[in-house]
């Protein structure tokens, strides 16, 4: 599996994954090379079987913070349980924390293998709310995570507690 960064050729592609997944279709904008946003794919063989992308709030809404957000992740239904949504996040938070030191991520409140899944790169909750950025809950609430980049060279000390 690759993970690479989307080009505006990728459109048809990303959104035949989108398709399977029973998602919107993204327009080409979305794909346009920022430097605020990272959007990544997977191949396999070649193929685009996973999408997930990255956004900058720049301004505070509520009470979601300012900050990098992971969006969400597509994987087409043939690829699931493969690490792919995996690999996806783990190089959108790797892209972000060249940026910042936090990274935010939000899912609906009965979304348990996503929650597990961010559990692992170290994000932890910090809100529930009706709504994020414009986003509404499905179900009873949206809850808000925040992942802080761990240090680069840890102290002997915080290896052992990390163990």
């Amino acid at each position: 599996m690759l993970i690479r960064p989307a080009v505006p050729d990728d459109l048809e592609a990303v959104n035949a994954v989108h398709a399977a997944c029973g998602r919107r279709a993204w327009d080409a904008a979305t794909l346009e090379p920022r430097a605020d946003r990272y959007v990544a794919v997977a191949a396999v063989g070649g193929t685009i079987v996973g999408v997930g992308k990255t956004h900058h709030q720049t301004d505070p809404d509520g009470e979601a913070p300012a900050g990098y957000y992971l969006g969400g992740v597509s994987v087409h239904p043939d690829h699931r349980r493969r690490g792919v949504g995996r690999a996806i996040t783990r190089a959108r938070i790797e892209w972000i924390w060249e940026r910042s030191g936090t990274v935010y991520y939000f899912t609906d409140d009965d979304n348990a293998a996503s929650m597990r899944m961010h559990a692992d790169f170290g994000f932890e909750e910090i809100a529930r709310l009706p709504a994020i950025l414009g986003a509404k809950a499905d179900h009873e609430s949206l809850v808000l995570f925040r992942a802080d980049r761990p240090p680069l060279n840890p102290s002997p000390a915080s290896r052992r507690l990390s163990r």
